[in-house]
Formats: structure tokens, sequence, C-alpha cells
């Protein structure tokens, strides 16, 4: 048990493990803040009740936005987060 202990601190497996629930945790207020705060404020502007079962036709198809939207906003935020983070890791490398 020592040793798999060991290999977990030596390979870094711990840091890896913790970041991935940090990076979950944070992913889940991303979307939570978009889909309470931002989401309904869409839908105002936009002239509808729901954002959720939001559509549009298209040639007789039902085209949902809603929930497509909003994982649009949650990825382009997490992109960013990520892009100052590298931003930030390489700066602090370089020092």
């Amino acid at each position: 048990m020592k040793k798999l202990i060991s290999v977990i601190h030596e390979e870094g497996l711990l840091l890896i493990g913790v970041s991935f629930l940090v990076g979950h945790s944070g992913s889940s207020l991303i979307s939570s803040v978009i889909n309470k705060v931002f989401m309904p404020f869409v839908s105002l502007m936009i002239g509808e009740e729901s954002w959720e079962h939001a559509f549009f036709i298209v040639g007789g198809a039902k085209v949902s936005w809603g929930e497509p939207l909003s994982a649009i906003f949650h990825f382009l935020i997490v992109l960013y987060i990520a892009a100052l983070a590298l931003r930030f890791l390489k700066k602090e490398s370089k020092d």
C-alpha cells in the first residue's frame, strides 16, 4: 500500500484527481450561473417565456435552440478560463 501511495505522489496523480474534482465542480457552477442568471435575460430579450423549450420551425422541422445556446455559452466560458489558466501557468514557468 505504501508503494501505491508513493507512486501516486511521485507521478502527480493526486494533483490530477484534485484538478478533475475542481474542474467538475467549476463546470457545475458555470452551468448553474448560465442557466439560472444569464439565460432568463436572453429569453426576455428574444421574447420567449421559457428558454429551455424555445424553438423555431424551418421547413416543417422543429429546431430547439435554448439548450444548445446554453451549452455554447458554457463551452465559451470554459474555453476562456482555460486560456487564462494556460497563460498564467506559462508566465509563472518563465519566472
